[in-house]
């Protein structure tokens, strides 16, 4: 990746271990800061309690009057808002920070494994204590990024414009936008972590609150941000949310750009299984793919059916289909005078 070190975050090892350890510190030494005021109120809160009505003198007992008692408490509630509000804005600034740059130095291992900050000690503290929330790192598994690592050298040109829905911590928008530094990189998501929301982003990456079921808000997106040479639906797997964004986004999609669904298993009934699936639909992806193949083959056409209803819609804006265990990749055709 080009840029300064200071863009791209540590470089060496020894350097990554020392800035994880100074974040830890500062962290574990500003929630200290609220545990010890709030344990300084309950202790002031009680002692007033217990002790009116007594003998000793206001200043063993704190104010004796209501309303100073009521100023004070307020003086205290409103210090604790205050290092409470610190706590968070430090905490979101250690997420873009992983999200941004940390996250870079360990992007080779998410190939090779699942949560691989777990292996350096200090992540693996901040995450456990509450104090680094792990959906800043990447949440792809590492098949799935394998499928990408073969699908993108596939491309004639560097992607100038990437949509991803469904950005969880904006982990892997990190990762798009540092594989392709010259690329508009837009995500989406229909609630946005609290790191994510400040304008700009610490990388240039644009997140945009939308419901991928709000067609008018897709429209609104691509209208803006289009047209994409990569559109990337890992939002809800619910079948009939990812059928109505593609039928929707497709479109926006430029001439031998790729449109991919991740998750395509995530409505699969195995035998045995006790986790349910109905919650995210039929499973249209079989008789989708063998519709679009008879299509693209001009074949015999399939059984009428869900997966068939939404390839009749989309398979005239196709030239390929790359399949995974879990994920379908489209590539889209050049301009076509008929449906």
């Amino acid at each position: 990746m080009s840029g300064s070190e200071g863009k791209r975050g540590p470089s060496k090892p020894e350097e990554f271990s020392a800035l994880c350890d100074r974040m830890y510190d500062l962290l574990v030494d500003m929630r200290s800061g609220v545990e010890w005021r709030r344990t300084l109120l309950r202790r002031f809160r009680d002692r007033i309690i217990s002790r009116k009505g007594s003998a000793t003198s206001e200043g063993e007992r704190g104010p004796s009057k209501s309303k100073a008692f009521s100023a004070l408490y307020a003086q205290m509630h409103e210090l604790l808002r205050e290092m409470r509000s610190g706590v968070e804005r430090a905490q979101d600034a250690v997420a873009t920070l992983i999200r941004t740059q940390t996250a870079q130095g360990l992007a080779a291992a998410f190939f090779e494994r699942k949560r691989p900050w777990e292996d350096d000690a200090q992540l693996a503290a901040m995450s456990e204590n509450g104090l680094l929330n792990h959906a800043a790192f990447p949440q792809k598994l590492p098949h799935i990024l394998a499928f990408y690592r073969r699908l993108l050298p596939m491309f004639d040109r560097e992607p100038t414009s990437i949509l991803e829905i469904g950005v969880k911590g904006g982990g892997s928008t990190a990762i798009w936008k540092a594989l392709f530094p010259g690329a508009s990189v837009v995500g989406i998501d229909i609630k946005l972590r609290r790191w994510l929301t400040s304008e700009p982003s610490a990388d240039g990456v644009v997140f945009l609150e939308g419901d991928q079921t709000d067609v008018a808000r897709l429209e609104e997106i691509a209208a803006r941000y289009g047209p994409f040479d990569i559109v990337i639906d890992d939002g809800s797997h619910v079948t009939n949310h990812v059928a109505g964004t593609l039928r929707c986004l497709l479109p926006h999609v430029r001439p031998g750009g790729l449109y991919i669904i991740e998750d395509t298993h995530s409505s699969v009934r195995k035998p045995g299984a006790t986790k349910s699936t109905e919650q995210y639909g039929e499973d249209i992806w079989p008789d989708f793919t063998l519709a679009v193949f008879e299509r693209l083959r001009r074949g015999p056409r399939p059984p009428a059916s869900p997966g068939a209803e939404l390839a009749a819609a989309v398979t005239w804006m196709m030239s390929d289909v790359i399949l995974s265990a879990q994920v379908l990749a489209i590539r889209k055709a050049g301009p076509s005078p008929a449906r």
